[in-house]
């Protein structure tokens, strides 16, 4: 995790030296973009604030977008899934690759409300391989260097085979849109 969280810290730091470029240009004009974010989930709850499956995670999108509004991008995900508490192996780390897209509603003062949809497929065999697709709403933050932003949405997760069922679970994110 200590990995994960130097990745993360190095793309942002470059992400905020990078926005040094005119951001009106960056908002107008069609160009290559990345997002970097940090994920944290959680279903089946057991009682108030226990849930009894969860996940936390890594992700970066490099995308494209073609206006000021719709975008595509492909997600690579570094998850590490949190299991049933009773069990002697509790928890998963995963890696998903998948395709999603975004249409960007600007509003006053340099904000903007993203809808955002993804599908992510596993990569890697593992103890659980799994589609996971998600939607979620971002609001982001634009001309403060780096366009940081918090999310909220839903993920569905629906493992392969008989191992797990089927997940609808609660989604928050944190992250920054940068180059």
């Amino acid at each position: 995790m200590k990995r994960i969280l130097t990745i993360f810290a190095a793309i942002v730091l470059a992400g905020v030296s990078a926005s040094a470029q005119d951001s009106n240009y960056r908002e107008k004009a069609s160009h290559f973009y990345v997002n970097t974010e940090f994920n944290l989930t959680g279903a089946d709850f057991q009682g108030w604030g226990k849930p009894d499956f969860g996940s936390y995670g890594f992700t970066v999108s490099p995308g494209y977008r073609f206006n000021p509004h719709w975008a595509v991008f492909v997600p690579v995900n570094v998850d590490v899934l949190l299991l049933n508490r009773q069990s002697t192996k509790n928890f998963v780390e995963q890696g998903t690759l998948g395709l999603g897209g975004s249409y960007t509603l600007t509003m006053k003062d340099h904000k903007a409300l993203e809808f955002v949809v993804s599908g992510n497929s596993t990569y890697i065999k593992s103890d659980l391989n799994y589609f996971k697709a998600k939607a979620a709403v971002k609001l982001g933050f634009h001309g403060l260097g780096g366009t940081p932003y918090l999310g909220i949405g839903c993920s569905y997760l629906s493992p392969y085979g008989n191992v797990a069922n089927d997940k609808l679970m609660l989604e928050i994110n944190f992250g920054f849109t940068i180059f």
